[in-house]
């Protein structure tokens, strides 16, 4: 007694109404951005250096699993190609290879182990050819900042003062 029951009008007007609201949720929840893992403080590095070697021959350094085995004294895994993997340093560095510009530039997602997961720093190694020198170019953007001195001091010790002490091995034996 005293009650309004609901007609069918009303019904169909309530079912279009939720059904908006969810189409409505749905939309904001698929144009907003999912975040994966987490945000972090990080630096941008610049380093130059010169090798007393040819363009094809520190681009290979970089792009042959043998050479790469050879300066990092350790077991690698390369796929020298765009969307390629790669691991160094027994795992300690993992990547992907994002362009490959033969002897002119190298680009790659790069993480250390010791990151937080799924965070890739970008790496990306110009050769430029200088009298009878090749100078490396190293541009890294998304280090974390707590491993900036780290990563500097891996780049000079591991790999570059590494790589010419291969050159000169290689130079040596002919």
């Amino acid at each position: 007694m005293g009650m309004i029951l609901p007609t069918k009008a009303m019904a169909v007007q309530e079912l279009t109404i939720k059904r908006k609201l969810s189409e409505n949720a749905l939309q904001i929840q698929a144009s907003s951005p999912v975040a994966l893992g987490v945000r972090i403080p990080t630096v941008a590095l610049h380093m130059t250096e010169l090798f007393d070697t040819a363009i094809e021959q520190l681009y290979r350094i970089f792009t042959v699993k043998d050479l790469v085995q050879k300066f990092s004294k350790s077991s690698a895994v390369l796929e020298a190609e765009k969307g390629g993997k790669f691991q160094m340093f027994d795992g300690n560095i993992t990547g992907e290879y994002t362009e490959l510009l033969t002897n002119k530039k190298i680009v790659m997602k790069w993480r250390c182990r010791n990151w937080p997961e799924e965070h890739y720093a970008v790496v990306a190694l110009n050769f430029v050819p200088t009298l009878e020198q090749t100078e490396l170019q190293l541009d890294c953007e998304g280090v974390p900042i707590c491993e900036e001195e780290n990563m500097k001091f891996c780049w000079q010790k591991q790999h570059f003062e590494e790589i010419k002490g291969l050159l000169q091995l290689t130079t040596l034996n002919g």
